[in-house]
């Protein structure tokens, strides 16, 4: 997952107060070898938003049993919320003593308050620490020499997921191409079935779809225009743009899916069964896992044993092949606030060894250190087996990066996907407004 993503500032008092007093909880003038009160143990307070509150849960345990001397306590928030804690506690010198952050805008937005990680690794990995992780992870982090965060798991976008169990209902297969994709949701809309779902309400849901349009086109053109390359009118963009459009108009895009948002809404339709498809990467494995199958299952209070699979997202004019993008899908900083720092080192150090990275394996989310396998023994059928395979083989050969450096960017790029689907801009009339707001940022 899991996980891209649009931040705006929410301004209840009530919801400031639960924050603040959160972040006070975790800064203090306790030093780090005196914090731990009357039990001996250092505490130390770990914000996150992914992994999400069951399978942070699982983490902590298993580092307290390594570490009995540090006591983790984890503070788990939907995104939006996580966001906005961290925008009100860090800059008054509170918050947690350790957090995740995404690469991109979101670390560009908290990198004064986290800590250079480089010294500590080289201490722990020695001088080739960096070879410890993948390139697609680690280098997205790193600001220069120093590096604020370390990668925790890698996530691609590219895909999108089906429910294999409603189309072999059907007798139908994973669409291919838009053409082929427009005709199966014209048979699963006869049936009474939603083909697909998206909660085109969030911005990075968005994203990743008219990047993985754009990057079917023409991969990596639009790093291109980030790079100031090309202009954001490229044909090859407004094409994208276009294609963008033509998934509302074919039917494909669900009747307002502009106002509803991927997590929970989506996500949830799509595990209950009430949704045959949804755009969403490689994050997403955990539902080919019995087990979190089971845990999901039981929250949503679905009775039957779905089997979900990935797919590369539909070609245009041609059937599609794997065109992924991505990089880490969160990272692990310590807050320069903190009075604990040694034993939130210890902490995320143990979240990048091999024995957290193989409870992130066993979870069929893709490691940031090299050497770890997904352990598909707990998959749910022999070709979800197949699917672990193939999309370890779709990351290696990513094509790029799904976060964007620039909120402005984000920001005209949000507008014009939603102006576009809603038939108040032209494509061209939007990517002409992206690119004057790119423009705009390179003065």
């Amino acid at each position: 997952m899991k996980a891209r993503k649009f931040w705006k500032i929410i301004a209840a008092s009530s919801l400031l107060s639960s924050f603040v007093l959160a972040g006070c909880s975790s800064s203090s003038s306790t030093s780090d070898k005196d914090s731990g009160a009357s039990s001996g143990k250092k505490t130390v307070v770990w914000w996150t938003w992914n992994p999400g509150k069951d399978d942070a849960k699982d983490y902590v345990a298993a580092f307290e049993k390594s570490h009995p001397k540090i006591h983790v306590e984890v503070k788990s928030y939907q995104y939006n919320d996580y966001v906005n804690a961290l925008k009100l506690s860090l800059p008054a010198g509170e918050g947690p003593d350790v957090f995740g952050v995404q690469a991109g805008v979101m670390q560009k937005e908290f990198s004064s308050f986290m800590e250079d990680l480089s010294p500590n690794a080289e201490k722990a990995w020695g001088n080739d620490w960096e070879s410890r992780f993948y390139e697609l992870g680690l280098k997205q982090i790193q600001e220069g020499s120093k590096t604020p965060a370390l990668p925790f798991f890698v996530s691609a976008a590219g895909y999108i997921w089906y429910n294999n169990t409603i189309l072999q209902k059907y007798g139908l297969k994973p669409p291919t191409t838009i053409q082929e994709w427009k005709e199966v949701a014209k048979t699963l809309q006869s049936k009474g079935v939603t083909p697909f779902i998206q909660g085109a309400k969030d911005a990075w849901i968005n994203f990743d779809t008219y990047i993985a349009l754009a990057n079917d086109i023409s991969p990596g053109k639009i790093y291109d225009a980030e790079a100031g390359k090309v202009s954001w009118t490229d044909p090859d963009l407004v094409k994208a743009m276009s294609n963008w459009k033509q998934l509302f108009d074919d039917g494909i895009m669900q009747k307002g899916a502009l106002g509803i948002s991927e997590y929970p809404d989506s996500d949830d339709l799509f595990h209950k069964g009430e949704a045959a498809m949804i755009t969403l990467g490689t994050w997403n494995g955990s539902d080919m896992s019995k087990t979190s199958l089971e845990t999901t299952n039981k929250t949503l209070g679905v009775n039957e044993t779905y089997e979900f699979l990935p797919a590369p997202f539909p070609g245009v004019d041609r059937p599609s092949k794997p065109q992924l993008f991505g990089g880490p899908d969160v990272s692990f900083a310590i807050n320069k606030s903190s009075s604990k720092k040694d034993a939130s080192w210890e902490f995320i150090k143990w979240l990048d060894s091999d024995d957290a990275q193989k409870i992130l394996a066993s979870k069929l989310n893709i490691p940031a250190v090299k050497g770890i396998n997904l352990d598909d023994s707990n998959t749910v059928t022999d070709a979800q087996k197949t699917a672990i395979k193939q999309m370890l083989t779709d990351v290696e050969n990513a094509v790029g990066k799904r976060e964007f450096l620039y909120s402005e960017l984000q920001t005209a790029l949000a507008d014009a996907l939603q102006n576009v689907a809603t038939g108040k801009q032209s494509p061209e009339k939007a990517m002409k407004a992206v690119d004057i707001a790119f423009k705009a940022i390179q003065k």
